[in-house]
């Protein structure tokens, strides 16, 4: 008789999410859901949003392709981006997720259409199917609109009081009912304000995590954003997370691996001190692996953002192999 998989949960958007979903794919014996932010607003999502009025299609491609069983001639395909004329910059993946929106109807449905066509492993669902124009006000009034607009601002300086979106945002079913069956539900990695907290505060995702028995596993950042969370260390995270989630972690995914001489050197250059979150943890919680990639990332030149990416990333293998330690009580919690 065979055993029940487990059921995992993601939560996230972008590179983080990317990176998590291309390890756990290669696990035996789990299902894999994908919840993702619908806060993007930059590059080609931008102006999809714009000139057609459709969801943001670019942190869900990304877990597509993490996801695809497809041939990697495939995966490349949905990557790829224009270099010239009227689609420069823009993604085909984006491109092809605004059109089955429209051919659909829904968001959500043109997402199904394209994991059958991607022989998607798993589920990636979007965390609201409403347009989520993320806003955050700051201590002296102002109020700053937009995911890229707030990521350009420095909260930390001018003052950092809510974030909430613009508009009333339902949490998606299809999410609500894969949160209430998750064995495990993973928050993370990724640009904390940015990717992580836009699907923590949706009405009805805290509220749904508290009533779920799933365990919750957090894998903290290995780099701080400046301006955001410059200088914040790994307790920091917790506890932050935990406040928009209302109840506790129960494992902290923490690298124990320096990065490379050469990977400090182009981080600091870039971002200064304090980029470096610093493991501050000291609980029964705490979870040490080795979690880092060494590889010194390259970037696609029409990418018109890859200056707001991140050089220092989590190993998808690495993080895998954590987590499968997790679910099979090599760690108890």
């Amino acid at each position: 008789m065979s055993q029940k998989k487990k059921k995992i949960v993601t939560v996230g958007g972008g590179t983080g999410s990317y990176t998590v979903l291309s390890g756990l794919k290669n696990l035996e014996g789990i299902s894999l859901t994908a919840i993702v932010s619908m806060a993007d607003n930059g590059g080609s999502t931008r102006i999809l949003r714009d000139e057609l009025g459709v969801l943001p299609p670019g942190d869900v491609r990304q877990c597509l392709v993490a996801l695809s069983e497809h041939s990697e001639a495939v995966r490349k395909l949905m990557s790829y981006r224009f270099a010239h004329g009227s689609l420069k910059s823009h993604s085909f993946g984006n491109i092809l997720l605004a059109a089955l929106e429209k051919v659909t109807g829904r968001f959500s449905q043109g997402v199904r259409v394209a994991s059958e066509i991607l022989k998607v492993k798993g589920e990636v669902i979007p965390v609201t199917d409403n347009e989520a124009d993320l806003c955050i006000s700051l201590t002296g009034g102002k109020k700053i609109k937009g995911q890229i607009e707030i990521g350009n601002t420095d909260l930390q300086k001018k003052g950092f009081k809510k974030i909430f979106f613009a508009k009333k945002v339902k949490l998606n079913e299809r999410a609500r009912e894969a949160l209430l069956a998750a064995d495990y539900v993973i928050i993370g990695p990724g640009t904390y304000y940015e990717s992580l907290v836009p699907n923590l505060i949706v009405p009805e995702f805290k509220k749904t995590l508290k009533k779920s028995g799933a365990k919750i596993i957090l894998p903290v950042n290995l780099t701080n954003k400046k301006g955001h969370t410059l200088y914040w260390k790994a307790s920091d995270y917790v506890k932050n997370t935990e406040k928009y989630l209302g109840r506790q972690v129960d494992f902290v995914l923490l690298n124990n691996q320096p990065p490379s001489l050469a990977q400090i050197r182009k981080y600091k250059l870039k971002e200064g001190d304090g980029v470096l979150v610093e493991d501050d943890f000291f609980d029964p919680r705490a979870v040490r692996r080795p979690l880092i990639s060494h590889a010194l990332i390259k970037y696609d030149k029409n990418d018109v953002r890859q200056k707001f990416r991140s050089f220092i990333r989590h190993d998808s293998k690495k993080i895998a192999k954590s987590v499968a330690e997790i679910i099979k009580r090599k760690i108890p919690r």
